[in-house]
């Protein structure tokens, strides 16, 4: 009986999560062994995925401070500053070998798409956004094909 209502539990959160029900903790990208989320501590973050390729700031027009931008292998990662620290704004994806932790890339199908993150998306001329509670994850799309991958903040 207990093994019945467990297996029932999982088929009811699994279709929840397709549905898009839950989706809370559904944008957060995995870079190798550094989990990221977004609006996350960025020097929690810095300090695992070690130095980056190239590395560049600017005024920030938001927020009081720099923004920064750092390259690694794959992605971009983005931080805005707050009151002491900074964290993690933004993550661009760079090229096909880099994936979501749902296995989607650039150069993923929007079937593909579809069926990792399911149908609780906006669509405007080509560009799919998901949105959770303090992250969004954008799809952008060309000839059926995704052409460019972004987690993003939601704004605080």
């Amino acid at each position: 009986m207990k093994r019945r209502v467990c297996c029932l539990l999982v088929a009811v959160f699994m279709c929840m999560c397709q549905a898009g029900v839950l989706t809370s903790f559904a944008y957060v990208f995995d870079a190798g062994e550094v989990e990221i989320s977004m609006n996350q501590d960025a020097s929690e973050v810095l300090s695992a995925l070690g130095k980056a390729e190239t590395y560049y700031e600017a005024q920030s027009v938001r927020h009081q401070g720099k923004e920064r931008v750092f390259t690694y292998d794959g992605f971009e990662l983005s931080t805005y500053p707050s009151g002491s620290g900074d964290y993690i704004k933004s993550i661009w994806f760079l090229g096909e070998e880099t994936t979501t932790p749902e296995g989607i890339h650039i150069g993923s199908t929007i079937e593909e798409m579809k069926e990792a993150y399911g149908d609780d998306y906006v669509e405007e001329k080509g560009t799919y956004i998901y949105t959770s509670d303090d992250a969004i994850l954008t799809f952008y799309t060309k000839k059926e094909l995704i052409n460019g991958i972004e987690y993003k903040a939601v704004d605080e």
